[in-house]
């Protein structure tokens, strides 16, 4: 393993941002932002006010005639679309000022109608549709209750320490002159109100950003709630991408495995048949011809080393013992090792993570792609490959990212048949992905981050059983 040299990786817009430094700090920074969301939903309270009363009387107006319920009908109509229009306008003034994403919503429905090429049809498809009776829902008595509350709370914590205030000093102001009684009790109050006044207005002050924080909170939660995609949606998309990935990772074996079948016919097959065909030959020639027996001999024995090196070279797709012993960063040393260019292994990898046998095998396969690609199409005189965990994009896992940069002439893409096209269907099979960065010229960073799952747990660089492993795709 070579010593560390600094490696600048492309941003991914995937991986989670750093948390932002500070707490009491980051509060009153992100105070601005909060206050406009809050005065803005104040002012939000009378407009939506004043078009409930609208819609309320307009629900009211409607006879039983058939005009009146189609009155009726185009009234709900056009509320569901604005309370379409104002929900996702306030997912967006939540994201302002919090950044915290809301679950998106799915609005075709799951019916005939919904899904017509005719847009009327569709259009009239939003009664059929929950998310839109939420939104009126939320638009019409949630929001306004919720910011009704939040401004009210506000206002009174910050007017009645002002008040008191204000009162004490009408209370010294009016208090008159002289030795009396009265005047030491009532300019004693009156110092007492505007002192009490203070402190609590001065704690109001610097408590202001957690309230603040805390409604835009509470909102955010309650949004979530109603604006937010179901949860039965976003397990049926999950489920189509995970048949989607095992449709792909079993097309990628599928492929490596003829592949190799191919390679082993048309390369160690033909040599060992011709192998065995000198060794038939020398048989023969040993007693009545020995220099030439000799000669087929030492050919055989040329063939059969031609043949054992395709043999390791086809090997390599497989697990190697080297990494079901030692584990995947030593596989690696041993694999850079080999490299047709000089290559610098770094590992990054904490050692307390522990890496599931799966992960390090299909690691390994990935980086020998990448390294034999660096060596065959970069025209590079160097190369680094980094091990490294990053944190999961939602924050509650852990990626396993290999990076492999060059200095090469770049240029590198995703085409058919080519090596960075395997890696990316072995990357679907494991809900991995692929970024890469090569700009004409280079250098070219390739970064692969592969998510890491809990079952058959091995530590790097342990020992574990692996089920045999196709190569990745040429």
């Amino acid at each position: 393993m070579t010593q560390e040299s600094t490696i600048s990786a492309p941003t991914n817009p995937y991986l989670s941002p750093p948390p932002p430094p500070g707490g009491y700090g980051r509060r009153w920074r992100a105070l601005p932002r909060e206050l406009g969301y809050v005065a803005l939903s104040a002012v939000l309270v009378v407009v939506i006010g004043g078009l409930s009363t609208l819609f309320f009387r307009s629900l009211g107006q409607a006879d039983n005639s058939v005009v009146g319920f189609v009155f009726l009908a185009v009234v709900v109509f056009a509320s569901l679309w604005l309370a379409r229009w104002f929900g996702t306008f306030e997912v967006i003034r939540l994201r302002w000022a919090i950044d915290r994403p809301v679950r998106p919503v799915d609005w075709t429905p799951n019916t005939t109608w919904g899904r017509s090429d005719n847009r009327g049809v569709r259009a009239l498809s939003a009664f059929a549709n929950p998310h839109y009776w939420l939104y009126l829902l939320y638009g019409l008595v949630v929001f306004p209750a919720a910011a009704a509350l939040t401004t009210m709370v506000i206002v009174l914590l910050v007017a009645g320490p002002a008040l008191l205030f204000v009162f004490g000093g009408v209370v010294v102001g009016s208090v008159p002159g002289g030795d009396g009684l009265h005047a030491v009790v009532g300019g004693g109050g009156g110092l007492l109100l505007l002192l009490l006044g203070a402190v609590v207005l001065a704690g109001v002050v610097l408590l202001m950003p957690f309230v603040v924080h805390g409604f835009v909170v509470m909102h955010h939660a309650i949004a979530a709630a109603m604006l937010g995609g179901f949860r039965s949606d976003q397990l049926a998309v999950e489920l189509a991408d995970r048949e989607i990935s095992r449709t792909a990772a079993l097309s990628a074996e599928g492929t490596a495995l003829r592949r190799l079948e191919r390679d082993i016919h048309d390369g160690p097959q033909q040599r060992l048949v011709r192998l065995q065909m000198d060794l038939a030959a020398a048989a023969r020639a040993v007693d009545s011809d020995p220099e030439k027996g000799k000669a087929l001999i030492e050919e055989a024995r040329a063939q059969s080393r031609e043949a054992l090196e395709e043999l390791r070279a086809l090997s390599r797709g497989f697990a190697p013992p080297l990494l079901l012993d030692r584990g995947l960063v030593a596989a690696l040393e041993s694999l850079v090792d080999r490299a047709v260019i000089p290559t610098a292994l770094l590992n990054r990898v904490p050692a307390h993570v522990v890496l599931p046998t799966e992960i390090q095998r299909n690691a390994y396969f990935i980086a020998s792609e990448l390294v034999t690609n660096t060596g065959k199409h970069s025209s590079a005189i160097s190369a680094d490959l980094v091990l490294r965990t990053r944190t999961a994009p939602d924050g509650r896992g852990t990626l396993l990212e290999l990076v492999v940069t060059d200095d090469g002439q770049g240029g590198a893409g995703l085409r058919d048949g080519h090596g960075l096209a395997g890696v990316q269907e072995r990357l679907v099979g494991l809900g991995g992905f692929l970024d890469i960065s090569s700009p004409t010229g280079g250098p070219t960073i390739v970064t692969v981050s592969i998510p890491l799952v809990d079952d058959s747990p091995a530590e790097v660089g342990a020992t574990g059983p692996a089920a045999p492993a196709a190569p990745p795709a040429p």
